[in-house]
């Protein structure tokens, strides 16, 4: 648990303004969602192909296609969050959760033929599909010692002037200065050991998919090929409401105070993939892919408000509610290369079993400003220091039961931490199941996939000789989808 909380510590100093190397993991960190197909078998069709989600993984997955194929998959998410504001253990956890439709897959593939002999298909094909998905909400609530205010304070004390929290604070008088420094109502002799409530609301939307469009064939029938070229963009609202409340009287001359705060971010990128799938036997397929970097633009818009009221020696109510400017910058993230690799076995007609790996080492990420060269210095320095690399492993079957086929998969990835490196139970988890029904040119697919991680939050930044107010949270996520889909029109294109 210590460890936990080291890194709960150091994820919290990064996340009042600014970009960190938090946010360069969100963006990087993807796994594509795809078809029912592909979800069903969790995620491991790489090495099999004959889906247009292959074109996000290996592209070679389309070079084995003999037919024109189109399919769309809508999809229902629920995410669940159960959160725990500790110290305060007697208030209980709190349960809060997001369900919205979505639309994770969408692709084309066109089967085409050619004169040579040694290299007889060259496919087509577009996807669209979910990479990652951001929705969720978690709320807090309890009553510890105690104060954002705590923080702010510090901050001045330490010289930081922070026009988007502790100068608000100054602004609103809930701070005062001596010659010792600055300090606040919370310092107090008389208020040493006072508690207030505290509630709180992290309400995350958006999500991230990318564009891909491809090429790939086969060489003698021993060897597919493939190229595509993505087009990830995604949207990611953070909103952040806190309030503290003096509900029993505890804290003299304080009675309430709140903090909110408001991050949008859009971005577009580019990258390419390259893969290879080698048929030893007309059994065994073995595959390898490498992703090149996405170069990502990435609009930010952020801004914090901060509200305090208090009654002075008088009995007057006083206080006010101070609004830091809107920030609007424009930032470039360059992700890391990413390397798979996965070995399939066809079991007669009957089915599958299919392996998939993938390698990414996260250092790589790096934030760069195109008006400011040394701007991101100490950005990519924490991304260094904090971000490790990361192994993701798939496992997945299918078995055909003309006309219908029983898939499951299950999935594996390393929490991409420094602090995670040698502790092997800081991982993501994923288990995957569906059926399919498959008749003459239509077929059908449904899948569900369950995710469950550990994570941590905190209320706000206290300085380091007090209880970081840390808020531990348990997310299960689970999706639901169907594909519909036709193949075998005339093929060409």
């Amino acid at each position: 648990m210590n460890l936990r909380l080291v890194l709960a510590a150091i994820l919290l100093a990064g996340t009042l303004s600014g970009q960190t190397f938090d946010d360069a993991l969100r963006f990087s960190f993807v796994t594509p969602q795809g078809s029912a197909r592909f979800a069903g078998t969790g995620g491991s069709l790489t090495p099999l192909g004959v889906d247009a989600t292959t074109l996000h993984t290996n592209p070679a997955g389309i070079g084995w296609n003999r037919y024109n194929m189109a399919q769309v998959t809508p999809g229902f998410t629920f995410t669940g969050v159960k959160s725990d504001l500790a110290p305060d253990a007697a208030s209980g956890p709190l349960n809060e959760s997001v369900a919205n439709f979505n639309l994770p897959s969408v692709g084309l593939l066109f089967a085409g033929t050619t004169r040579s002999v040694n290299w007889s298909t060259l496919n087509f094909g577009v996807s669209v599909t979910r990479l990652a998905d951001y929705n969720r909400q978690t709320r807090f609530s309890g009553r510890s010692q105690g104060s954002i205010i705590d923080g702010y304070a510090a901050d001045l004390n330490d010289g930081f002037n922070d026009s988007y929290g502790s100068d608000l604070a100054l602004q609103t008088g809930a701070l005062f200065q001596d010659d010792q420094g600055y300090f606040s109502d919370f310092d107090l002799a008389e208020n040493d050991g006072g508690r207030v409530r505290r509630d709180g609301l992290f309400d995350r939307r958006g999500s991230m998919s990318e564009v891909a469009i491809g090429f790939g064939g086969n060489y003698r029938e021993k060897l597919l090929w493939g190229i595509s070229f993505g087009i990830p963009f995604f949207t990611y609202d953070d909103v952040y409401s806190y309030e503290e409340v003096d509900d029993q009287g505890e804290i003299s001359g304080f009675d309430n105070s709140s903090f909110d705060r408001s991050l949008v971010n859009s971005g577009t990128g580019f990258n390419l993939k390259f893969g290879l799938t080698y048929l030893p036997t007309e059994q065994l397929r073995l595959s390898g892919a490498i992703h090149s970097p996405t170069a990502w633009t990435i609009d930010e818009q952020f801004s914090t408000g901060f509200t305090y009221n208090y009654t002075d020696s008088n009995g007057a109510a006083l206080g006010g509610t101070a609004l830091s400017d809107l920030s609007t910058i424009t930032y470039n993230l360059r992700t890391p290369w990413r390397f798979m690799l996965g070995a399939g076995y066809l079991i007669g007609n009957r089915g599958f079993l299919s392996l998939d790996a993938d390698y990414a080492d996260y250092r790589g990420n790096s934030i760069s400003f195109d008006d400011f060269a040394t701007a991101a210095e100490e950005t990519n320095r924490s991304i260094d220091d904090n971000l490790s690399n990361s192994i993701g492993l798939r496992l997945g079957g299918e078995l055909n039961l003309k006309p219908i086929q029983l898939r499951a998969g299950v999935g594996y990835r390393q929490v991409p931490y420094a602090l995670f490196l040698n502790d092997e139970d800081e991982a993501y988890l994923t288990y995957s199941a569906g059926a399919g029904y498959s008749i003459g040119k239509f077929f059908i697919d449904l899948a569900a996939q369950y995710s469950g991680a550990s994570g941590f939050e905190t209320a706000y930044n206290a300085p380091a000789n007090l209880e970081q107010p840390l808020i531990t949270t348990d997310r299960t996520q689970v999706s639901v989808l169907l594909t519909v889909g036709f193949r075998g029109w005339n093929a060409g294109f």
